[in-house]
């Protein structure tokens, strides 16, 4: 869910693929949920039976490829990598940044995907009415009679209106807060280039600016305050575009020891298993404790987005000429993302709606394959064209401020 940029030293690409894989972990968890069982466990722990489906789901590190909220926040940390790093360049080396082409760019790049998504969502429910009741599990049960009403549907293309769940299209939640960060980027820039100010060496600097981030986020989630919980990701990212160089020198370093190369693998084990800590220990875990578990998705997130942007060179350099196939996908699914991530939840929960209680299977073969074409049509019909159109309408709110300055 980050606009497309200039690459950055030729690693842009992993950053794609991985928000591909992120896209695609998100319509998994919502197909997941539309079996009973899998609902249930996600509800609560209680009674979940070792090796059943519910378990498998949730309680095992299986969990992973099914963490779709978790992933969201690997979105917000690419979201802060991406847009941080043209202003920030620009605040450091001179030229002044044009920040009203920006906001116009951006807002278009966000709502007009949103507000076709939100009309697609509409005709769905109106083609296949929600009415499963509790047959089809907890989580289907949810999405029975969203309100279609003028106000309702405003409320949600509004996109930073109000920050409940919305019930069109719920995967919009996470809008809001990627809109809120678009609107506050000139913070987050400033932010960014503070982080680089010289405290003690660059990688403790980095590590402590990590861990205050981490710790806002735990704090949020502790206190159930929204903005500290899903806007310090976005800081998260904004700190390694920041830091690219000493990051970047940081993973030379270490690729040239065996010791170094062990502990890079490590990191890279370690971001997936911080993203599902939380279900690991919900068994054991209650109260605070379960709220500060759960925050620890954050620094998974965040651990994901920088071992995939800088560890190693190498291996994606094999990758790309051994599995040629494999990276062709990985990019189409980069670059349907945002679309996907729009789309999919209103197919997903028709068809498991049309396929009846226990049949989730037959909904799954439908709507996994129609939302992967949908998100493609919309990508080439609507997310591309709301681009080149913000691009331009951009730069004539550029040049018109342009004009007015030199007159005056």
């Amino acid at each position: 869910m980050t606009e497309a940029a200039a690459p950055v030293r030729g690693r842009l690409g992993r950053l794609d693929a991985l928000r591909g894989v992120a896209a695609l972990v998100v319509l998994a968890h919502h197909v997941s949920m539309t079996v009973p069982q899998i609902a249930a466990a996600y509800e609560s722990s209680v009674g979940v039976a070792l090796f059943s489906a519910g378990w498998w789901a949730t309680l095992s590190p299986l969990k992973v490829l099914l963490a779709g909220p978790e992933f969201v926040l690997v979105f917000f940390v690419l979201s802060g990598f991406v847009l941080v790093r043209s202003p920030l360049a620009a605040r450091e080396s001179g030229p002044h940044y044009d920040w009203g082409a920006y906001y116009v760019r951006r807002v278009i790049r966000l709502t007009v995907p949103v507000v076709v998504s939100v009309g697609l969502a509409v005709v769905w429910i109106v083609l296949v009415p929600r009415m499963v009741g509790a047959a089809g599990g907890p989580w289907l049960a949810r999405q029975d009679t969203p309100d279609l009403g003028l106000g309702n549907l405003l409320r949600e293309v509004s996109i930073i209106g109000e920050t409940r769940r919305p019930d069109i299209n719920p995967p919009l939640w996470s809008l809001v807060w990627e809109m809120w960060f678009s609107l506050l980027l000139p913070v987050f820039v400033a932010l960014a280039a503070f982080t680089r100010k010289p405290v003690s060496s660059p990688i403790r600097r980095i590590l402590l600016w990590a861990a205050v981030l981490c710790a806002l986020a735990s704090i949020g989630y502790v206190t159930t305050t929204q903005p500290l919980m899903y806007l310090p990701p976005f800081a998260l990212g904004a700190l390694l575009a920041a830091n690219y160089d000493e990051l970047h020198g940081c993973r030379d370093r270490l690729v040239q020891s065996a010791n170094g190369r062990v502990l890079g693998c490590m990191l890279t084990a370690l971001g997936p298993s911080l993203l599902v800590a939380y279900w690991m220990l919900r068994p054991l875990a209650s109260g605070v404790w379960s709220d500060a578990t759960l925050s620890l998705r954050v620094a998974g997130a965040f651990m994901i987005v920088a071992t995939v942007a800088f560890w190693p060179a190498s291996v994606s350099e094999r990758g790309r000429v051994r599995a040629p196939r494999t990276r062709r996908a990985l990019d189409w699914l980069g670059a349907i993302s945002f679309s996907l991530y729009l789309v999919h939840f209103p197919i997903v929960v028709a068809f498991a709606v049309l396929a009846g209680p226990g049949r989730w299977w037959l909904g799954a073969l439908v709507s996994v394959p129609l939302s992967l074409v949908v998100a493609q049509l919309m990508t080439r019909f609507v997310e591309q064209p709301a681009q080149v159109h913000g691009t331009r309408a951009g730069a004539s709110v550029s040049e018109r401020m342009s004009r007015l300055t030199n007159r005056q």
